[in-house]
């Protein structure tokens, strides 16, 4: 199930490339695939890794605490285990001449 607040991002994510796309490709949209967690690294090609600091993780993508709200018993903190595992093909974008990602999402 996707909450309302993932649909706003999802749109919003679809905007920014749009956007990008009108500006003139101010950025690339890479796929890779996660080979390792911790720490993580993601092959981008059969000789490029990424890993360390080289890739922006939004916290959608990974094992995070959420404070929800459950009619009669009130406020909680649940953990929601979405975080990356060995196999998973991710896209993320990379600016142009830049040597830093930000993952946008698992496919």
């Amino acid at each position: 199930m996707v909450s309302i607040a993932d649909a706003v991002w999802v749109e919003n994510m679809k905007k920014i490339v749009l956007k990008a796309m009108e500006e003139g490709d101010p950025c690339d949209i890479i796929p890779g695939i996660v080979t390792k967690v911790s720490p993580l690294s993601v092959q981008i090609d059969q000789k490029t890794t990424l890993s360390g600091d080289q890739i922006l993780v939004p916290e959608h993508l990974t094992d995070h605490a959420e404070q929800m709200s459950i009619p009669g018993i009130g406020e909680v903190s649940v953990t929601v285990k979405s975080g990356l595992r060995p196999g998973q093909r991710v896209l993320m974008l990379q600016k142009r001449g830049g040597q830093q990602y930000a993952m946008i999402g698992r496919w």
